[in-house]
C-alpha cells in the first residue's frame, strides 16, 4: 500500500538521480551506467511498461516507450534519437519539487508537482511534471508514467 512518505521518498529519489548523472559526467565518470541504473532501479522498463514524455521532446520521438528512448534522453549520443543531446548531463547542481500534490491509490501513487533545476552554470528553470509510481513485488517503488512539459506562457 502507498503511502504519502513514499511519495516524498521517490520524488527526492527522483531529483537526486538527476544530479547524479550529471555529476559522473562532470566528474569524468561513466554518466552512461548511472543513467542506466536509475532507469533500473527507478523505472519499470525492466519489468513493464513505462509511459515517459520527457520535457524537450517532439515529432515521432516525443514518447519514449523503451529504455533505449529514455536513456538517450538522459544522455544523447544515439543515432536513433539524433535531437537528443542529454537532458541530465547539464549538469544539474540542485533539483527540487515544489507544489506537489497526489492521489494514493492501492500500490500506485499519481503524482503532480513542479519541478526546479539549478545548473552548474546557475541557470534554473522549472518544470510541469506528472509520476505515476507503483511500489512493484520486488518492494521498490518504481515510475511508470513520467510527462514533462514546460509550464504554458501565454
Amino acid at each position: 500500500m502507498f503511502t504519502e512518505a513514499m511519495v516524498y521518498k521517490a520524488l527526492q529519489t527522483w531529483c537526486d538521480n538527476v544530479v547524479a548523472v550529471g555529476r559522473a559526467h562532470s566528474e569524468g565518470g561513466d554518466a552512461r551506467a548511472v543513467a542506466m541504473q536509475v532507469l533500473s532501479d527507478n523505472y519499470d522498463y525492466d519489468h513493464g511498461k513505462v509511459l515517459f514524455k520527457p520535457t524537450l521532446t517532439f515529432g515521432t520521438q516525443t514518447f519514449r516507450p523503451t529504455k533505449e528512448g529514455a536513456l538517450a534522453y538522459f544522455i544523447g549520443g544515439n543515432e536513433a534519437f539524433p535531437d537528443d543531446t542529454g537532458f541530465k548531463l547539464k549538469p544539474w547542481v540542485k533539483v527540487w519539487y515544489s507544489k506537489e500534490d497526489f492521489i494514493l491509490h492501492g500500490d500506485l501513487a499519481i503524482v503532480q508537482c513542479n519541478v526546479h533545476f539549478i545548473g552548474q552554470d546557475d541557470t534554473h528553470i522549472f518544470v510541469n511534471k506528472s509520476f505515476v509510481f507503483k511500489e512493484c513485488e520486488d518492494g521498490r517503488v518504481r515510475i511508470i508514467l513520467h510527462q514533462s512539459s514546460l509550464p504554458y506562457r501565454p
